[in-house]
C-alpha cells in the first residue's frame, strides 16, 4: 500500500507542475498506443491507449488503457487459463537522457477469466485487481513532434488476481513497444503566426 500511496503522489506533483506551466502548450500533449507482449508459461497480447504531456524535458505524465488477452497453460495438468482485462490509470515515464526512461503505472483492471480442460470449460469467474507496473525501456522521443520506445515492465504490487502473474504467483515481464504523436497547433493560431511573421 506505501508503495502504490507513494507513486499516487508523484502522480500528483507532476499534476501540479503542469498547474504551474505559465500556460498549457497542446503540442506538449500526445497520443498514441503501446502493443503489450509477454511469453511465460502462455502470452500476453494487448493494446494500450495513451494521452499525455510532456513536463519541461525529462517528464511524460498521463493515463493509459488496457485492453489485454492473456492466455496461462499449466505445465502439470490440462488446464488452460484465459484472462481478458480492460482497464488502466496515470503513468510517469522519466527521461534521464533523450534514449532512456525508467517509469510506472498504475493500473486497476476488470478481469474475465476463464479455465478449460482438455478444451472444456471448468471455471469461470469475474475478478478485479491493481497492478502496479515500474520498468525502463529504450526509445527515441522528439518533443513536439513523436515518441516511439520499447520497454520491459513488472507488476510489484503482488496482487493474487494480477494479470501480470501466473498460476504460481510468479511476475511475468511484460514487453511494451509504442508509438505516440504530439499535437499540432490549431490551425487559427498557426494562420496567425503567419500573418505576424509577414509583418516587416
Amino acid at each position: 500500500m506505501r508503495i502504490l500511496s507513494s507513486f499516487l503522489l508523484i502522480i500528483v506533483l507532476c499534476q501540479t507542475a503542469i498547474s504551474q506551466e505559465k500556460k498549457f502548450d497542446r503540442r506538449r500533449m500526445f497520443v498514441g498506443s503501446g502493443i503489450n507482449l509477454g511469453f511465460f508459461n502462455g502470452f500476453i497480447l494487448g493494446l494500450n491507449p495513451e494521452v499525455g504531456y510532456t513536463v519541461g524535458n525529462i517528464l511524460d505524465v498521463g493515463v493509459s488503457t488496457n485492453f489485454t488477452l492473456i492466455t496461462q497453460n499449466d505445465p502439470f495438468s490440462p488446464n488452460r487459463d484465459r484472462l481478458v482485462t480492460l482497464g488502466g490509470g496515470p503513468f510517469l515515464r522519466i527521461w534521464p537522457l533523450n534514449q532512456f526512461f525508467a517509469g510506472g503505472q498504475f493500473e486497476f483492471n476488470s478481469i474475465s477469466f476463464t479455465r478449460k480442460a482438455n478444451g472444456v470449460l471448468v471455471f469461470k469467474d469475474r475478478r478485479t485487481a491493481p497492478s502496479l507496473l515500474v520498468g525502463g525501456g529504450y526509445g527515441s522521443r522528439f518533443i513536439g513532434q513523436s515518441q516511439f520506445y520499447t520497454s520491459i515492465l513488472v507488476d510489484i504490487m503482488g496482487d493474487p488476481n494480477s494479470p501480470y502473474t501466473d498460476q504460481f504467483g510468479r511476475m511475468q515481464p511484460v514487453f511494451r513497444t509504442a508509438f505516440t504523436f504530439y499535437l499540432k497547433e490549431k490551425k487559427s493560431q498557426r494562420s496567425g503566426n503567419r500573418r505576424r511573421f509577414s509583418i516587416p
